[in-house]
């Protein structure tokens, strides 16, 4: 009965209020946890104790609870350093709040994947844009996915539909990149769709939180540089053997029409 007591008196203790706005807490906790802290409260207040209920699912390992007996143990602080913030964001928006997350080795690779479209995205259309002064012009396919995210993120925080939407934004923008290249405002547009897309990916999701503005050194740009030489005089194998050296160093090249292309992995 202790650990009930304590929380309903700390509530209105420290926050002030006999009402909360916002209550959240593991699905485990809904009986009898948060049943006795309503029971209290109210009883003494008179007063509802919580406006919203927010119950999120419990995470699982490779689809066993997770628990150091088992060997299938990681903390926050390792998973972030092994696999990065973004990744594990990523993993977590897959799913509604209130539904179980499996964490394992493959479901941390499709995370990674989702994510290196939003940033293969930012980098084509950077490579376009170039240094311009642009300003942006939304497109009806823009406000369309705006707006299909907006409602999944006021719909109980739905994020896998607002994942939806915001894939939606990306393969639009891809497809309007490659085939749109006649249309009127075709830069301002591009523009338009990745302010909207970073955005919804940095305020919402918090995605890129921790970007540090890097800058190429002076050995990596020779190596870029070394490759495109490679490339022309068709010395494919040793293009290939520059671009290993470049991925361990965590520069992504890629190869289009246009020439060829970089980003940080």
């Amino acid at each position: 009965p202790g650990w009930h007591i304590e929380c309903s008196v700390m509530s209105m203790k420290h926050l002030n209020c006999t009402t909360l706005d916002i209550h959240a807490g593991g699905r485990d906790l809904i009986f009898p946890h948060h049943e006795n802290e309503i029971a209290q409260a109210e009883a003494l207040t008179g007063q509802p104790f919580a406006k919203y209920w927010i119950h999120h699912g419990l995470l699982t390992i490779r689809g066993q609870k997770m628990a150091k007996s088992l060997g299938n143990f990681i903390t926050i602080k390792d998973a972030v350093e092994k696999y990065g913030a973004d990744n594990l964001k990523m993993l977590f928006l897959s799913s509604h709040y209130s539904s179980p997350v499996d964490f394992s080795e493959q479901k941390m690779e499709e995370a990674k994947k989702a994510l290196d479209r939003l940033d293969i995205l930012f980098w084509k259309a950077s490579e376009i844009i170039k240094e311009k002064d642009i300003a942006g012009k939304t497109a009806d396919f823009i406000e369309q996915h705006k707006k299909e995210f907006i409602e999944a993120m006021d719909d109980d925080f739905n994020t896998p539909r607002a994942l939806a939407a915001l894939f939606n934004l990306i393969n639009d923008t891809n497809k309007f990149i490659d085939e749109q290249k006649a249309v009127k405002d075709y830069e301002s547009i591009i523009v338009c769709a990745v302010d909207t897309l970073s955005d919804l990916a940095r305020n919402v999701f918090g995605f890129f939180a921790t970007d540090v503005e890097r800058q190429l050194t002076e050995e990596e740009q020779e190596l870029l540089d070394e490759r495109i030489k490679a490339r022309a005089q068709k010395n494919f194998k040793r293009s290939d053997e520059l671009r290993d050296v470049l991925n361990k160093k965590g520069i992504v090249v890629e190869d289009s029409k246009q020439g060829q292309t970089w980003r940080w992995a």
